[in-house]
């Protein structure tokens, strides 16, 4: 019985807030031709907007997992979850900490979204390198800020943490995407 009232006082309340609502919008466009349609979509659909997190919070949960595999070794073709090549790393970490799904291979994970600039880059981001002299995206990693970014190395042979700065990354760096967006 205490379950039901409390249902009952919960079902009130989103009447009389639904009711304050729709008062608020007919005040508000009482001059225009506009009407008011009550539908309301399913509850799924809210509560998935209610409790995505902020993109940052997500982004620092990419960067946080991915630190976690810092040390692990390089394997070409592997996609985890203790060995890697670069692609099969960014694919783990987004699988693992952001439920996004990658395509396989870092040309393709380039492709993915459109390109951003480097000076709009966020930690989380993707960037993108062209490291064979063959014209062509080789390799990936994932940016963290501060001109550094996190990846498994097939030359370091492992997942470790580099900068854009050097010169061999300076260099081959080609550009960068938002895989969020």
């Amino acid at each position: 019985m205490k379950k039901i009232l409390i249902l009952a006082g919960a079902l009130l309340i989103s009447a009389v807030s639904f009711a304050d609502l729709e008062s608020t919008i007919k005040n508000h466009y009482k001059n225009t031709n506009l009407t008011i349609k009550r539908e309301v979509g399913p509850v799924s659909n809210y509560n998935s907007y209610a409790s995505r997190p902020s993109s940052n919070a997500v982004r620092d949960r990419v960067i946080s997992f991915a630190q976690t595999k810092l040390g692990s070794p390089y394997v070409w073709g592997a996609t985890g979850p203790n060995t890697f090549d670069c692609s099969g790393f960014v694919g783990y970490v987004f699988k693992k900490a952001a439920n996004v799904n990658l395509p396989r291979v870092s040309s393709s994970q380039a492709a993915y979204k459109p390109r951003i600039s480097s000076m709009n880059m966020k930690k989380g981001d993707l960037v993108f390198f062209e490291t064979t002299g063959r014209g062509r995206i080789s390799h990936v990693g994932i940016y963290m800020g501060n001109s550094q970014f996190i990846h498994a190395s097939s030359g370091g042979r492992r997942v470790m943490v580099s900068s854009l700065d050097s010169d061999f990354y300076n260099k081959t760096f080609r550009w960068a995407i938002n895989p969020f967006s």
